[in-house]
């Protein structure tokens, strides 16, 4: 429906992310969100399909390296809303903050990623296979002209089979 999945049709988990109105300490559900992606990760099982679903307006800072993790195989993150509702991942404080992808067949979906620090060495650090990346934003603070839309394979053939799809700065 208008492009998205519907949830009941898979057999992995739905998780919830809201900055605005969850906490880490309720449900994940749709009325209880997390507050923190990261969080969510946390509770995935690996290879089982579990969906991430990040609701419009959410903000998540990574102020360091590996501040978002996504560490756990076969996970789908998929960013609600369009425009200036699109969920944020703002990369902040430290030339090193980003996100690391350390399992294979993650998928990212509708984010806007951010610059608020000059030189952010790099946005997404894949270590792992089948990583894909759809739809997504990458902005800079305005004073920043050296953000490095970067998405690396830091270890010699860990990102086989990297698909970035309709990406734009």
């Amino acid at each position: 429906i208008n492009g998205m999945p519907i949830l009941n049709t898979h057999a992995g988990d739905v998780f919830w992310v809201d900055s605005g109105a969850g906490s880490d300490g309720d449900k994940g559900t749709e009325r209880q969100p997390f507050s923190t992606m990261d969080y969510a990760v946390g509770r995935c099982t690996a290879n089982n399909g579990d969906v991430i679903m990040v609701k419009p307006g959410h903000t998540e800072t990574i102020s360091a390296a590996g501040g978002l993790d996504l560490d756990v195989a076969g996970i789908t993150l998929i960013g609600l809303g369009s425009g200036s509702d699109t969920p944020i991942i703002a990369l902040d404080t430290a030339v090193s903050a980003d996100i690391d992808v350390d399992a294979a067949n993650v998928t990212m979906i509708n984010f806007h990623i951010t610059s608020g620090f000059a030189d952010i060495a790099v946005a997404i650090d894949v270590n792992a296979t089948d990583f894909t990346i759809i739809g997504c934003r990458f902005t800079e603070a305005a004073n920043d002209q050296n953000f490095k839309i970067c998405i690396q394979d830091a270890a010699a053939a860990a990102s086989d089979r990297m698909t970035i799809e309709d990406c734009f700065a």
